[in-house]
């Protein structure tokens, strides 16, 4: 069993359109990744 913390999220349809395109067009393998790169982003910001 994975030791990852896992969260269940809501998004709008279009949040969701967004990571279903990036996943589809290869930029990423899974909605879990694309979920990673956006917190990272926020991180470097704040």
């Amino acid at each position: 069993m994975s030791s990852t913390p896992t969260r269940n999220i809501s998004l709008t349809a279009e949040l969701e359109g967004y990571i279903r395109t990036q996943v589809a067009t290869g930029h990423y393998s899974n909605a879990s990744e694309v979920v990673r790169a956006g917190l990272r982003l926020l991180m470097e910001r704040d």
